[in-house]
């Protein structure tokens, strides 16, 4: 399902569709609701805060557990801006809870439908500030590893530490089969989430190294240093761009089995992946 609000581009994942339905199917219809107006709110504070930051937001993609905005590039942008976005969305979500208990305690709200939202905001603010990609913990804590360890080093943690916390989300749900006999669907729901992300991140650092290299590659103006190198028309652009250097120019020997079939340039095979071609 997608929407279009401005230049902003909304869609909902099928996990985010599934999980509030399976919730009313099994009788907690007054979660699913909750849990709706909690991840409206929690993607809203993203919003919002990029919207204060000058960050183009392309898409918001609503996920079971929190925001997932597809930014220009999360990893183009400066660490304090995008730990400022990131964090805005857990931050939303602890104002709503408390929003909600002051309506309470005034009297505004009955005490039902207070509790049912004030859980889901708690969950969802605690569950995504843990340190693990792709979730708003994860970027806030690669925005404080970036400067130090570099951007692959930052995200590669990130990445595993979702990994991880989705192998302890999948043991806690058969845990509790063994031990209950009942299955927690909300666990496995976010297990999947956190492992599908990991390509998605991993595929969005990659264009941003493209996009340096890129932004470094020398103008050629008469003869220059080149490095030649073959490689299998069957080696992906990412792989044979490992090679490349920003002060000499690289080119590419083409062959398609033992047959040299076209010579092409770091140039082309960069523009070609920010495009989309490759």
């Amino acid at each position: 399902m997608a929407l279009t609000a401005g230049r902003t581009r909304v869609t909902a994942h099928p996990l985010a569709l599934m999980f509030p339905l399976l919730s009313a199917a099994l009788g907690g219809a007054g979660e699913a609701a909750a849990l709706g107006v909690a991840l409206l709110v929690h993607e809203g504070a993203h919003l919002l805060a990029a919207k204060c930051l000058n960050v183009g937001v392309t898409e918001l993609r609503l996920m079971p557990f929190g925001a997932a905005i597809s930014m220009a590039n999360p990893y183009a942008l400066a660490p304090r801006r995008l730990f400022a976005v990131a964090a805005a969305g857990p931050l939303g979500s602890a104002l709503a809870l408390l929003a909600s208990a002051a309506l309470a305690q005034w009297g505004l709200l009955s005490p039902a439908p207070a509790l049912a939202f004030m859980r889901v905001n708690g969950v969802l603010a605690l569950f995504n500030l843990l340190p693990a990609l792709p979730l708003d913990g994860g970027r806030m804590l690669y925005a404080l590893l970036f400067p130090r360890f570099g951007k692959p080093r930052a995200a590669r943690l990130g990445i595993r530490l979702g990994q991880a916390l989705a192998a302890l989300l999948l043991m806690l749900a058969v845990w509790g089969w063994f031990a209950r006999g009942t299955v927690n669907l909300s666990l496995i729901l976010a297990a999947v989430f956190l492992v599908a992300s990991g390509p998605d991140e991993r595929r969005a650092l990659s264009d941003t190294r493209v996009q340096t290299l890129l932004s470094e590659l020398r103008p050629v103006r008469g003869p220059v240093p080149a490095r030649l190198w073959a490689i299998d028309a069957a080696c992906p652009a990412s792989e044979a761009l490992r090679v490349a250097r920003p002060d000499v120019l690289t080119l590419y020997a083409v062959y398609e089995g033992s047959r040299l079939s076209s010579i092409t340039d770091d140039r082309r095979l960069l523009k070609a992946m920010l495009e989309g071609s490759l």
